[in-house]
């Protein structure tokens, strides 16, 4: 205690640069409506191309991936449903399990495997968050003159991969309009004659898009991830020249391949007219403010580029806004708050200097904090925000009590640093019996058995 009386320029200048560094911390956090904490588990999704009894799709499908499954480390409980077409995995993983290197080597896992199932089954990972399992944050429709299947060309070919460069972009999907396909016709009498069934084709064709090739490892101070190549085709010759049967019978030798357009299974309308429209998904850790201004200036630089085609993109919802708006009102009603606090403690205290030093620790306080929002990844939400707003009620209702504990004994005669030495002793015991208890009223969902509500609490 009397280090901090004696030295008042160094403790001084300490929170100067603990606010400062705060303030840098605050621009460098997430901002979405909620925490987008993950959950500890994945699903493993099982599909059939045909209908087969559950108790085949168990023994021959999902009895052979949970075996995979279970090698895996960190796994702590396996649930599986099986039906006629659709079968699904859930695997809980153990507590502090790295998600995204786990969920590589489950993908290694599922892929290894999938060569020793049956025909016809298609296999993929889902991961599940609070805030649902996708991030959509954007909307933006595509209008223009020349139908709806030429703004779907130039959105696919020019537009997407544009906005999909833009850094916190995690996807982007187009709806609206016919997307081209490949179109495979198969000679059934040649088909026939070489005992190759359309389950065999779309099971070798699924097989070669989903294989992958390690190319190595990447590195972090405590961390490694497997960095994998996905195989994709690029053009027709690699379907045609795909190995459907030994001998080896190539794609080509039993069917015809081509471009065409798939059946138009969604619309998008404006005032009307027929559109395009695009969806963009965020990364988790990405501040969506700063994400949605680099997406809007990147919109008008477009425009600005493809007005010669006669296109126009316009944001027709943006979940950022929104997301300002609620923080924004949380931050007014914060401020109009700690106003009416401090101005009921000027009614009370009478002493200005008292009201200003409670009113400069709110501020300060707010940007410490900040800087272990950086330090443990929390983002800036309702939920954090409404938990400042009842530290700063805190904050104000302790400040009180001391400051107006060595305000009576400087009255009483004390020299200032005697009685700011004294009446912090006599009430430190009191200040931290109330802040405890307060921090006791949330422990408990520390220790919730329940995941949703721990990450909530």
């Amino acid at each position: 205690m009397n280090f901090l009386i004696t030295r008042k320029i160094t403790i001084c200048m300490l929170f100067i640069a603990i606010s400062l560094l705060g303030f840098v911390s605050f621009k460098q956090l997430a901002i979405e409506m909620l925490p987008n904490a993950e959950l500890p588990m994945l699903y493993v999704q099982v599909s059939s191309n045909t209908d087969v009894d559950p108790p085949y799709m168990e023994s021959q499908v999902i009895v052979p991936l949970e075996g995979a499954i279970r090698t895996i480390e960190g796994v702590e409980n396996i649930e599986s449903t099986a039906g006629n077409r659709n079968g699904s995995i859930q695997v809980d993983f153990k507590k502090n399990v790295n998600l995204k290197y786990t969920t590589l080597k489950l993908q290694e896992k599922v892929n290894s495997i999938l060569p020793s199932l049956p025909d016809g089954y298609n296999v993929n990972i889902q991961k599940v968050n609070i805030t649902g399992v996708n991030n959509n944050f954007m909307t933006i429709q595509v209008r223009g003159e020349g139908g709806v299947d030429r703004l779907r060309t130039l959105v696919d070919k020019e537009i997407k991969p544009e906005l999909e460069n833009i850094d916190g972009i995690a996807a982007v999907n187009v709806y609206g309009g016919r997307n081209k396909a490949i179109e495979i016709r198969v000679n059934p009498e040649a088909a026939k004659a070489l005992n190759i069934t359309s389950s065999a084709i779309a099971q070798a064709l699924t097989q070669l898009n989903q294989q992958r090739t390690f190319l190595g490892y990447a590195h972090e101070p405590d961390m490694r991830y497997f960095v994998h190549l996905d195989a994709n085709y690029d053009n027709i010759s690699q379907i045609e020249n795909v190995v459907i049967a030994e001998g080896p019978v190539h794609l080509k030798d039993i069917a015809t391949v081509f471009f065409d357009f798939e059946e138009e299974t969604t619309i998008s309308r404006v005032n009307g007219q027929e559109s395009i429209s695009i969806t963009l998904t965020n990364d988790a850790q990405t501040n969506l403010l700063e994400l949605s201004d680099r997406t809007k200036a990147e919109i008008e630089r477009i425009n600005e580029a493809y007005k010669p085609y006669d296109i126009k993109m316009v944001v027709q919802s943006n979940t950022a806004e929104d997301i300002e708006s609620n923080i924004n009102q949380i931050v007014e009603l914060g401020i109009s708050g700690g106003l009416l606090a401090i101005l009921i403690l000027w009614f009370f205290l009478r002493n200005l200097r008292l009201v200003l030093f409670i009113a400069l620790s709110i501020p300060i306080s707010i940007y410490a904090a900040f800087n272990l929002f950086y330090a443990f990844g929390i983002s800036i939400n309702s939920l954090t925000l409404i938990g400042i707003a009842l530290a700063i009620g805190m904050l104000l209702d302790n400040s009180v009590v001391v400051l107006e504990n060595i305000y009576r004994l400087s009255s009483l005669g004390y020299p200032p640093d005697k009685a700011v030495i004294q009446g912090t002793k006599e009430v430190w015991r009191s200040i931290l019996a109330a802040t405890l208890t307060t921090i006791t009223v949330f422990l408990p969902f520390v220790f919730s058995d329940d995941i949703m509500t721990k990450l909530l609490g």
